[in-house]
């Protein structure tokens, strides 16, 4: 089954999208904190108030009282005397039993407890009788949940709003910064396109200009032509270089915005004809290049239930990074030393691992080695990776997948891929 895709990376990768995201959530943040601050200050304050209020309502009903049929709105009143008590008849009697226990031992401000909860009141003696009144609590209580529901739902809408006017912002603030990479994109892949006519046309030259030179000192006895052959192939060399720079720089600018064809590719296969193909590479080097790749699929047969490294992608693209990854472990590693190439599928991911027993790599250094011509410090011995790292970075994220780079056990470096399974048709 074959389709188009747009190749573009997942919204999570999408440095202009995070940073309206992050913005967004500062703010929201932001706003959630004063808002919570001004709940907590609202209700300290009320409490405050209520508790004063209480007390002024309760000394002036107990001292004005004469009787408790008339109590003030949302109070009790109880007369204590010694020959009994009168108490406001729709106050709860487990209440009356406490002010009667209690309250002719009291004066001035106190409470009462009942059903759990304390209950404000201000006791008055004056001509043998003592004056009680009691606040209704439960008034308080209905007040402070209303004004604390009201609080919380105006809070969460100010968030809200808060948060979207920090997205819109965000947006807003990093559109020229959009707009600039998109130009600086454009200015690259314009640039890279432009110089690849010439750069082909200096690298055909080159390769004449080796073969009247290969000529020349084909007689064999010439010092001097064979020292001109030897910088005849070194400019061949450098050309194909700058010509493979180039060709990054333009596949880096149009990896993200161009449609390809994507169907079911095979990563182990590939992988092993990446290992094929850059075997004699290797060999001029002096290293070993393995392929374990039938090994590392057929391990994994059992832990997926079909054993395939298939995935679902664009071949070209995947073949391009197995490859620069092949290509970097081949550059950094000594003669004689050895490059494993391992494929396997495990846990609904296919893997493929690239490595090498060269020049280490520091944890600190695994960010900056998927940058642009980036160069590692301390242990990686300044691993410079150019625009390779970069590119695979980006055609697997492009994949839904990931790259991860770590230290190879005994020194070295090991560059793994991870792209989730095609699923079974």
């Amino acid at each position: 089954m074959r389709w188009r895709r747009r190749r573009r990376s997942p919204a999570g990768d999408d440095p202009l999208r995070k940073a309206s995201l992050s913005v967004a959530l500062r703010v929201g943040a932001t706003t959630a904190l004063v808002v919570l601050l001004a709940i907590i200050s609202t209700a300290v304050i009320f409490d405050r108030q209520q508790v004063a209020e209480i007390r002024s309502r309760t000394e002036t009903a107990a001292r004005t009282a004469d009787d408790v049929v008339d109590a003030p709105p949302g109070m009790w009143l109880v007369k204590l005397t010694d020959s009994g008590h009168e108490a406001t008849r729709t106050m709860p009697s487990d209440l009356v039993e406490q002010v009667v226990a209690y309250g002719q031992d009291m004066s001035g401000q106190t409470s009462f407890m009942a059903d759990g909860h304390p209950w404000p009141a201000w006791v008055d003696q004056r001509e043998g009788a003592s004056y009680v009144a009691v606040y209704d609590m439960r008034l308080h209580t209905g007040e402070e949940q209303r004004l604390l529901m009201s609080t919380i739902a105006a809070g969460i809408v100010g968030v809200l709003l808060a948060a979207l006017t920090g997205l819109l912002a965000g947006r807003r603030a990093v559109r020229p910064l959009g707009e600039a990479m998109e130009l600086q994109r454009q200015f690259v892949a314009d640039a890279s396109h432009e110089l690849r006519t010439p750069l082909a046309v200096i690298s055909t030259r080159a390769q004449m200009l080796r073969r009247h030179v290969a000529g020349d000192a084909a007689g064999g006895g010439d010092e001097a032509a064979a020292r001109r052959l030897a910088e005849v192939d070194q400019l061949v060399h450098d050309t194909q270089a700058m010509a493979d720079v180039v060709s990054d720089l333009l596949l880096s600018a149009q990896l993200e915005h161009v449609d390809e064809v994507a169907d079911r590719v095979d990563l182990a296969a590939l992988a092993s004809e990446v290992v094929t193909s850059l075997m004699p590479y290797a060999a001029e080097r002096g290293v070993t290049l393995v392929d374990e790749g039938a090994a590392g699929a057929a391990g994994a047969v059992g832990a997926v239930g079909g054993g395939t490294c298939v995935v679902e992608g664009v071949g070209p693209s995947l073949r391009r990074s197995v490859l620069a990854l092949v290509d970097n472990a081949t550059a950094h590693s000594d003669k004689g030393s050895r490059i494993e190439v391992r494929s396997s599928a495990f846990g609904g991911q296919v893997r493929v691992d690239v490595v090498d027993h060269g020049d280490g790599v520091e944890v600190a250094d695994i960010q900056r080695l998927t940058r642009r011509f980036s160069r590692g410090d301390g242990a990686s011995g300044g691993r410079r990776v150019g625009l390779g790292l970069a590119l695979v970075t980006q055609i697997v994220r492009s994949h839904g997948g990931r790259l991860d780079v770590s230290e190879t056990p005994g020194g070295g470096a090991t560059f793994t891929i991870l792209i989730p399974a095609a699923a079974d048709d």
